[in-house]
């Protein structure tokens, strides 16, 4: 079973109670710290560290996105596939890319997060 959440007691259910753990939408440096501190979690209940599987958003844009508060899956394509690739270095087997932004809209007319999706699957190995 897959654990959401990304409080610490979002990571301690994951590991008493899940297979995988879903955080929502992370920072890179918050996930690394968090994946420290599950394995924290895991080594002081003597668990298994659960598997990650993160959910991000999938937001291509024409500039790189700066700052601290970037989230994982937004700004440039390279970006992008950077972020993926330090997922997988931090242990992620699997990532959900979340094309949804907020406006309820956008669901009547998914081509552009069709496209976004093919864009990034385009440039995996």
């Amino acid at each position: 079973m897959c654990v959401g959440g990304n409080s610490d007691a979002g990571l301690r259910r994951a590991v008493r109670l899940g297979d995988a753990w879903h955080p929502l939408r992370p920072t890179l440096p918050w996930l690394g710290e968090a994946v420290g501190r599950l394995k924290e979690y895991a080594d002081e209940d003597g668990l298994p560290v659960p598997a990650l599987a993160p959910r991000i958003v999938l937001r291509i844009t024409a500039a790189p996105v700066e700052g601290p508060d970037r989230l994982a899956g937004e700004g440039t394509l390279d970006q992008i596939l950077d972020d993926l690739d330090r997922l997988r270095l931090l242990g992620a087997e699997s990532v959900v890319l979340d094309t949804y932004h907020g406006d309820p809209e956008e669901t009547r007319h998914p081509e552009a997060a069709w496209q976004a999706l093919a864009t990034v699957a385009a440039h995996l190995p």
